[in-house]
């Protein structure tokens, strides 16, 4: 009997699947999940800089139960200091650290992020694979509002732990303070601190993309904040004075167009009512504030998407 020498059936190599499906959603929410991927191999910085911005929160409230237990003067200071440290007055005060203390940490892993994709050739890759650059781009700071999302919402968790324990220890707490309208208060709340904070990163993006390098996008958003301040106090001293001449009276108006004075003038409207999270009145209207920070943001995005657009890929 012979055997069949029919040569079996040949197998035809199918081509590889593509990188993408078509979907530019599906691939935007790809690209947000690397950004968000390689913050998460910094685990070890976020670690770092969150418990640094733990500690000076705790320090901060350490002051204030000092504060509290050592005033017997004036009851009126004792009440508020008090509500300060219970449920939703404490939100105010953890608020009021993430947006001076935490924006300064949060600028340094914004910066070390974007940097690291230059220093690390990360971001050639991605361009090289045909990812456009404006949805590169736009994945590297939806990622950053994430997190900045998630760092404003730990920093009003923790607080509002922190008021709860205050309630345990019985300190007084502001009458009619818990009502429907205040967890809706809390939500912008939460929305106009965490945009305090993305805002600032934004610089970081913007100077980052410049520089190519992690020390520029780190120092550049530092740089950024040290001149922002010392111009608002220098130019207040204009605003103490009657001003008769138009050219001091726009001197003294400029603070209310500098970044800062607008987005935490956000928070102060976002914190007004029905329970005052914030002290003090803001310096300009919501309205106004909002147009400028968006202003601002929108600036410092196009800024960075030339930059983008027009450098090579060789880093």
């Amino acid at each position: 009997m012979i055997a069949s020498t029919t040569p079996p059936p040949a197998f035809i190599a199918e081509p590889a699947a593509p990188p993408s499906d078509g979907n530019w959603l599906t691939e935007f929410a790809r690209l947000v999940r690397w950004e968000l991927f390689l913050a998460w191999r910094r685990r070890a910085m976020m670690i770092t800089l969150t418990s640094l911005l733990l500690v000076g929160y705790l320090l901060v409230v350490l002051v204030l139960y000092g504060v509290y237990f050592s005033d017997t003067s004036d009851s009126r200071s004792a009440m508020y200091q008090g509500q300060t440290l219970t449920f939703p007055g404490a939100l105010g005060v953890g608020a009021g650290v993430i947006s001076y203390l935490g924006v300064l940490l949060f600028v340094v892993l914004a910066g070390a992020l974007i940097g690291s994709e230059y220093s690390y050739s990360t971001l050639r890759l991605s361009l090289a694979r045909g990812v456009g650059r404006g949805r590169l781009l736009a994945a590297q700071i939806v990622a950053l509002a994430i997190l900045a999302l998630l760092l404003a919402a730990l920093a009003l968790i923790v607080s509002a732990l922190v008021g709860l324990l205050g309630l345990a220890f019985g300190l007084p707490q502001a009458a009619g303070a818990l009502s429907a309208e205040l967890f809706g208060e809390i939500i912008v709340y939460w929305l106009a601190v965490a945009f305090n904070i993305f805002a600032y990163a934004l610089i970081a993006v913007w100077i980052g993309t410049l520089t190519r390098s992690v020390a520029g996008a780190i120092a550049g958003p530092l740089v950024f904040i040290v001149v922002e301040v010392v111009t608002t106090d220098i130019l207040a001293v204009f605003s103490a004075f009657p001003l008769e001449s138009p050219l001091l009276n726009a001197i003294a108006h400029i603070p209310d167009y500098l970044m800062g004075v607008n987005t935490n003038a956000l928070i102060t409207w976002a914190g007004d009512g029905p329970y005052p999270f914030t002290s003090g009145v803001a310096s300009v209207g919501a309205a106004h504030a909002l147009i400028v920070s968006l202003a601002y943001c929108a600036l410092f995005v196009f800024i960075s998407y030339l930059a983008l657009r027009n450098r090579d890929i060789l880093e």
